[in-house]
């Protein structure tokens, strides 16, 4: 009796589940680095947030200029009184912060709550994420993530 090719071989089989590993694997580790992206960006932005709302409760508290200002070039924002530019608090991010649309690169709260208008984008990776604040009522909002 001859012996045909009837079956698949153990070889041909391993070959073909080592292909289907190692696709899955890349695929796997493609989107948890895009997660990973994406939380980061999603988490240095709420902080962010609250942390120009705290400069805005500092302003109408106490009943002066309380101001953010923008250091793209280390990553980095302080939080500062802007009549005697005294450093109230320094914060480090994980993203890049980049296009700031203030003057002076400076996002003030006066004393009644109310902000200077503009945006800030942080990046991470292929991410972005804009903040804006509006004149009117101070409002600090995050915006969609969007891919460049």
């Amino acid at each position: 009796m001859k012996r045909g090719s009837a079956g698949v071989s153990l070889l041909e089989l391993t070959i073909v589940l080592a292909i289907f590993a190692t696709v899955a694997g890349a695929v796997f580790i493609g989107t948890s680095a895009s997660n990973a992206d994406q939380r980061n960006l999603q988490n240095a932005a709420v902080r962010l947030q609250a942390d120009m709302r705290y400069a805005q409760r500092r302003a109408v508290t106490e009943g002066q200029r309380i101001g953010v200002r923008f250091d793209t070039v280390n990553n980095r924002y302080f939080i500062i009184v802007t009549g005697t530019n005294e450093i109230l608090r320094t914060v480090y991010t994980d993203v890049n912060l980049f296009s700031v649309n203030y003057p002076q690169n400076t996002v003030s709260f006066l004393p009644r709550g109310t902000a200077t208008p503009g945006t800030i984008m942080l990046r991470n990776g292929r991410l972005q994420l804009p903040i804006t604040t509006t004149l009117s009522g101070g409002q600090v909002r995050i915006g969609y993530s969007e891919r460049f």
